[in-house]
């Protein structure tokens, strides 16, 4: 069975992702999508629960819908590409998609040789000393200059990038292919009349409260499904209602709690929690914290990561088992096949996650990350629901 994986957030699931699987699908047999749980890159709650979006991504086409585990989903693009790659290399996908802006895979091949020639690591970490404000912002730049480029590369080839650094520096037999992006670009905000809008638009129409916009770029299947979880008190999901937690944690924090924390070193954790004592709100923290060394998105997933005892070693060990989400008729006889021979434990339930180490400490690490998803629901939420929900199976088609 050929089968094509896609690594993907899914935050809110769009047309832009229904295409990719489409084009993932045409010599494939099989479409395996390994989606964000809970929380995201950015370190960002996702708007909806990750059973409702892998419901969305069969009816676009997926066949079984897996949980790129926490904390990958909401690390950086390097430890989220090596936790993916790692993942479908070891279920035993023939190929890894994903999408691009400029749609140029020997740009990226570029870019990839570039970011782990040892003199560029070796340039960066001069440069860095020497000017240490902006570490993202600097790393990037010097990337473009190194592949020939006047600007440097757009989120999704960054991404793409990770991705073959990952399936190189793994020896995974995954065959990389590109699609070049379609729509409006990756930072849009605002809905436009483009039938492909932007993931960021869309969820900032949501968290706004103009779901009508949203409704009208969605198919009527997706439409149902939103506004059955907007019903059941299940959507629109945001940090922001974590935000009395949040703030309780890092103002009594001990400085110490910041020790040995992915993404809270630096000075991160410090400068979050001094500014915990003015802050009324996930938004005024955000912004009281951030310096140009300190973009949002570090500090979201310092705070993400300090919260819930999230450790530099957490981000290297290798995923120690997958739980799928949602699958059809296809997507079962794929696991069916697969389940002797992956490399990676397939555990639809709880109860049948293996009893090593890694595979505890993984499950304790998700456990947490649910407890503090429940918090962000609209409606109470327990966190026993979220962590104990079966696998959705879709019926065959009559």
């Amino acid at each position: 069975m050929r089968t094509a994986g896609i690594i993907c957030e899914c935050n809110p699931p769009h047309a832009g992702h229904e295409y990719l699987i489409r084009e993932a699908r045409r010599n494939a047999d099989c479409a395996v999508c390994l989606m964000s749980g809970p929380f995201v890159q950015r370190g960002e709650a996702a708007v909806l629960t990750p059973h409702a979006r892998a419901e969305i991504l069969l009816g676009m086409g997926a066949d079984l819908v897996a949980e790129l585990p926490f904390p990958y989903a909401a690390a950086g693009a390097e430890s989220f590409a090596e936790a993916g790659v790692s993942i479908l290399t070891r279920l035993g996908a023939d190929e890894l998609w994903f999408g691009s802006e400029s749609g140029d895979m020997e740009l990226l091949e570029r870019a990839a040789r570039a970011a782990d020639d040892p003199a560029f690591r070796a340039d960066y970490a001069e440069r860095l000393n020497a000017d240490p404000e902006g570490t993202a912002a600097l790393y990037f730049s010097m990337l473009a200059e190194r592949c020939g480029l006047s600007e440097p590369l757009a989120p999704n080839d960054i991404l793409g990038t990770a991705y073959l650094r990952a399936v190189r520096g793994q020896g995974s037999r995954l065959r990389p292919r590109c699609v070049a992006r379609v729509g409006t670009p990756h930072a849009e905000a605002r809905l436009t009349d483009d039938p492909y809008p932007s993931a960021s638009a869309l969820r900032n129409a949501i968290l706004s409260g103009n779901l009508r916009d949203v409704y009208a770029k969605m198919p009527d299947f997706e439409r149902n499904i939103l506004e059955r979880e907007a019903e059941e008190g299940r959507f629109p999901i945001s940090l922001d209602r974590a935000a009395p937690a949040l703030l309780a944690f890092l103002r009594v924090a001990d400085p110490s709690a910041f020790d040995g924390i992915a993404e809270a070193a630096g000075g991160v954790g410090g400068r979050l929690k001094k500014a915990a004592n003015e802050a009324t709100d996930v938004g005024s923290l955000l912004s009281r914290a951030a310096t140009k060394k300190y973009p949002l998105a570090r500090l979201r997933r310092g705070l993400l990561f300090s919260m819930l005892g999230v450790t530099r070693t957490d981000l290297t060990a290798p995923p120690a088992y997958l739980r799928p989400l949602a699958l059809n008729a296809v997507g079962e006889a794929f696991l069916a096949q697969v389940r002797r021979t992956a490399a990676v434990p397939v555990c639809p339930t709880v109860s049948a996650v293996p009893k090593t180490a890694a595979a505890k400490r993984q499950k304790i690490l998700s456990d947490r990350a649910r407890a503090l998803y429940a918090l962000c629901f609209p409606a109470p939420m327990s966190p026993a629901e979220l962590i104990r929900q079966p696998v959705l199976r879709k019926p065959a088609e009559i």
